[in-house]
């Protein structure tokens, strides 16, 4: 049995995708505000590590989010998604950088459009500080891992309101973020010799 301990930003991700992934697994999802709160990620991700001890592997469903996530995790052999942030981890860089060629874009996913209130509240931006801090962006962009891009229409529209940032949507395939569950589950393995 494997852990996983994810950002709950990816929670619907996960749960779509899970019983395709080929191994058992407990999941557990941290907030997903606490990647703005460096404290908060470290000792929540801390709790769920040694709570995860004696698994045959720990996969953790997070970004570099945490500029020591590497050492955090390193006591409990615990392994990161390749990925720079939650965007790298459902579509790929190398798309990241074709979009950016048509300018910046702020990403939302459904997790996101969920819990985009609380992450700027934790950082105490109040509708003017938003505004003012995502400026420079041509529009936000919502990657509709699911599906169901009807179903976040009315958040999205909360958050266009809030931001002043016009959104489109883009379908995003769960291939990618499946792939990179399934590689770190194989370095989990190749780490207790597997």
């Amino acid at each position: 049995m494997y852990a996983i301990i994810a950002c709950g930003v990816f929670k619907d991700e996960i749960e779509e995708i899970a019983d395709d992934l080929g191994f058992p697994a407990r999941i557990r999802y941290l907030e997903a505000g606490l990647h703005v709160d460096f404290d908060g990620l470290a000792e929540a991700l801390k709790r769920e590590l040694e709570d995860c001890r004696g698994f045959d592997g720990i996969v953790v469903a997070f970004g570099e989010c945490h500029p020591r996530i590497a050492e955090i995790l390193a006591p409990y052999n615990a392994v990161l998604l390749r990925c720079q942030n939650c965007i790298d981890a459902l579509i790929t860089r190398k798309k990241v950088e074709e979009i950016a060629k048509r300018g910046l874009y702020f990403y939302l996913s459904p997790g996101w459009v969920k819990g985009w209130r609380d992450m700027f509240e934790r950082m105490s931006w109040s509708r003017e500080e938003a505004r003012f801090q995502l400026a420079p962006f041509k529009g936000a962009i919502f990657l509709d891992t699911l599906g169901n891009a009807q179903d976040y229409e009315e958040g999205l529209i909360e958050f266009l309101d809030f931001t002043l940032c016009p959104y489109e949507k883009m379908p995003v395939d769960l291939a990618h973020f499946r792939a990179l569950i399934l590689e770190a589950k194989e370095r989990c393995d190749l780490g207790r010799g597997a």
